[in-house]
């Protein structure tokens, strides 16, 4: 009996215990061989710099801050220790030096609250007697804040790192789901919405046909979450509805504007550092069942490393993502594939394809036919960097476009102006910048398009 009743006390971690040691408890009588009544916790006070408050989340809504956190167990429901909660406080602290693709996490983990502002100090009701919840509206789009949420007494949850980012620049997952049903109302003959599949956290991976032609080119978005995608592929199908429907009766744009959603929801929901992989922390674009078994070692990671942020995951085509995309592309057989990458929605005209596909100068020739009209039709050109990279990798789509269909694809990545360049790379993509860029893949895409139908 003594052995099963410890076995229960062991497994307190999945009650939420795990900061209590078997110690703090005061053990039955019987255990020690007496009979009598069986004693029940004590409550006891923690040491003054015990967090009183765990858990804490702080995401950006819209147009405002939303800080949370609940009771730290050893207080939850506990009466006599209500008193912490008399008083709740928050404090935000800007983070101007914060650099995007520079900084981690690691760049919060030493600031100070006390060194921050106190913008809250006062009553609050948790939900439940156990959740508080506080929305913070005096902030500036495109900036990097941290937060602590703290109770009277005791040390305070945080940091809790987040950025205010422009949803007309990052848009949301429902803003994507939402203009793509609009098309599809909208031009009910030249537009089609499916969902090809689910994420790892089981949100809709959706896609679009726009167009009556059997001959099509594809567009992917969003495979890298702090990339591009869904702003620029739905701004260009928008305006090609708008402007050239007789073009889409002749040929077909298909399309998914977004891969990654569950992570590049977490972008767009102001986690500050930049975000590649998925939900299982898998690269997407080294999941793909072409040379999977290659270990490649690019930006100084390994993709057989679990911790790389170019992990290629467990096995080949592990991932729903890359398993959708693969049905989708085979379904389609589109002429050529362009996946838009660089980084805070904006792709530019550096075009990387795959190295293996320079064991064929046929495919050489027509990768770089479809790359030159690209380029003529963005009409922002450059013809020192307008060169094909063939640099894409081992479980790249690329390389598995190449390998599988032998499609040309293209990973879409900086810009040629390098003043551009540096504000993307830094997250400070801003409307006007947004704008330039779209219009640029618009009358690409168009022009690419059009060569098609010849």
């Amino acid at each position: 009996m003594a052995k099963s009743i410890k076995q229960l006390f062991n497994r307190r971690s999945f009650l939420g215990l795990a900061g209590l040691s078997t110690s703090s408890f005061v053990m039955p009588t019987f255990l020690n061989g007496n009979k009598g009544d069986i004693s029940l916790p004590v409550a006891q006070e923690p040491t003054p710099d015990y967090q009183t408050l765990r858990e804490g989340e702080a995401y950006f809504d819209t147009n405002k801050m939303v800080i949370s956190a609940y009771k730290s167990m050893r207080y939850y429901k506990k009466k006599e220790l209500s008193y912490h909660y008399d008083q709740i406080r928050i404090y935000r602290m800007e983070c101007p030096d914060f650099k995007f693709g520079i900084d981690y996490s690691e760049y919060f983990r030493t600031l100070d609250h006390k060194k921050a502002a106190l913008i809250f100090q006062g009553k609050m009701e948790p939900s439940l007697d156990n959740k508080f919840r506080y929305e913070d509206k005096a902030i500036k789009l495109g900036t990097v804040y941290c937060y602590w949420i703290g109770s009277a007494l005791g040390v305070p949850e945080g940091p809790l790192p987040v950025k205010a980012r422009d949803p007309e620049i990052w848009w949301p997952y429902e803003t994507v789901q939402k203009r793509a049903d609009e098309l599809q109302k909208k031009f009910p003959a030249l537009v089609q919405v499916n969902q090809i599949g689910v994420t790892t956290n089981k949100r809709p991976l959706v896609s679009l046909k726009v167009g009556q032609g059997k001959r099509c080119i594809a567009l992917v978005g969003a495979v890298h979450a702090g990339e591009a995608g869904p702003e620029i592929i739905l701004y260009v199908l928008e305006n090609l509805l708008e402007n050239h429907p007789d073009l889409l009766k002749k040929v077909s744009v298909v399309a998914i504007p977004s891969a990654n959603p569950d992570m590049r929801e977490r972008q767009v929901k102001g986690n500050p550092w930049y975000l590649r992989r998925n939900a299982n922390l898998v690269d997407i674009n080294r999941n793909f069942p072409a040379n999977w078994g290659d270990v490649e070692t690019t930006y100084g990671y390994s993709t057989d490393d679990p911790q790389s942020n170019t992990y290629r995951g467990a096995f080949a085509e592990s991932e729903n993502e890359t398993v959708a995309i693969m049905q989708f592309m085979k379904s389609h057989k589109p002429e050529v594939i362009f996946s838009y990458h660089c980084l805070a929605s904006i792709a530019g005209q550096t075009l990387a394809a795959s190295k293996d596909g320079l064991q064929s100068k046929s495919f050489v020739d027509r990768s770089n036919a479809y790359a030159n009209t690209l380029w003529q039709g963005m009409a922002n050109r450059d013809a020192a960097q307008e060169k094909v990279l063939y640099l894409c990798t081992a479980g790249s789509m690329p390389t598995w476009s190449y390998k599988e269909l032998n499609t040309p694809a293209f990973d879409i990545e900086a810009p040629f102006e390098a003043a551009d360049l540096a504000q993307c790379k830094t997250d400070q993509t801003d409307r006007a910048l947004l704008k330039k860029y779209q219009e640029m893949h618009l009358r690409g895409i168009t022009a690419v398009l059009k060569s098609i139908t010849f």
